[in-house]
């Protein structure tokens, strides 16, 4: 992994953070894309203490000149791409039905599909100019089953799950994977928008976990670097992660 380049979307904190951390302790450069360019500034800080480079890129998942730009200056600086984890995300408040607005419809599905679409478009021909790479998707347990109230979020993460699959088939010969991790409950600052910090909801959620406790974004970067660095024979998966919580 060594001097490989790793393209992160939502790599400022959480499991995005992490993620970028676990590669540039094995030797990965890195860059991150996400919208706050403070927070970025503190990614890329904590990332270069692992001794490799760092960019960072303040913009929109949403924005196809913004990811095009991001992932050509990741390549003219850092020399190349052969990673990517397309994570950047948002949540919907459990609402009724007939509650949600057509911009809920547009922001979610803006942001969790056609980010994750734009995204794949513009790293692939980069990779395929060094030979081939992979890449993670962001999904959730909502990729894989359904939750009453959020029906936006889960119909963008199974639409996260049917992208990575296409994918993963169009360029299985031309030796690039692409994969999808399904994470539960992850203590992230979504998990806080989510929960309100409610003690009471947190517990619940928390309870619904056979393994009796959230993840945390380490356990969920732990399976991304996999993904990448050792599961050369795996492509087109959903890799869950939820301590039990979907075999229920």
């Amino acid at each position: 992994m060594s001097e490989k380049v790793v393209f992160i979307t939502g790599g400022n904190a959480g499991i995005g953070l992490a993620t970028a951390v676990k590669f540039a302790e094995a030797g990965c450069h890195v860059a991150i894309f996400s919208r706050r360019a403070d927070a970025n500034a503190k990614a890329q800080a904590k990332v270069e203490a692992c001794g490799v480079k760092c960019v960072t890129f303040a913009g929109d998942v949403t924005s196809e000149s913004d990811i095009a730009a991001a992932i050509d200056n990741t390549c003219s600086t850092l020399g190349r791409l052969d990673y990517a984890f397309n994570n950047a995300g948002v949540e919907q408040a459990p609402t009724p039905l007939p509650d949600q607005s057509e911009d809920d419809y547009r922001r979610i599905i803006d942001v969790n599909v056609k980010g994750v679409w734009l995204c794949m478009q513009h790293q692939i021909p980069r990779m395929l100019e060094t030979g081939g790479g992979a890449i993670v998707n962001t999904g959730s347990v909502a990729s894989v089953i359904g939750m009453a109230n959020i029906p936006l979020y889960i119909a963008s993460k199974h639409a996260v799950l049917g992208l990575t699959r296409a994918v993963a088939l169009e360029y299985a010969q031309q030796n690039i994977r692409v994969n999808t991790v399904c994470p539960g409950a992850v203590k992230t600052a979504l998990y806080d928008r989510f929960t309100g910090k409610n003690p009471e909801m947190e517990q619940a959620i928390e309870a619904m976990h056979p393994m009796g406790r959230s993840g945390t974004p380490e356990e969920v970067a732990s399976a991304v670097y996999w993904l990448c660095s050792e599961a050369t024979w795996t492509t087109g998966q959903a890799i869950t992660l939820d301590g039990g919580f979907t075999v229920q």
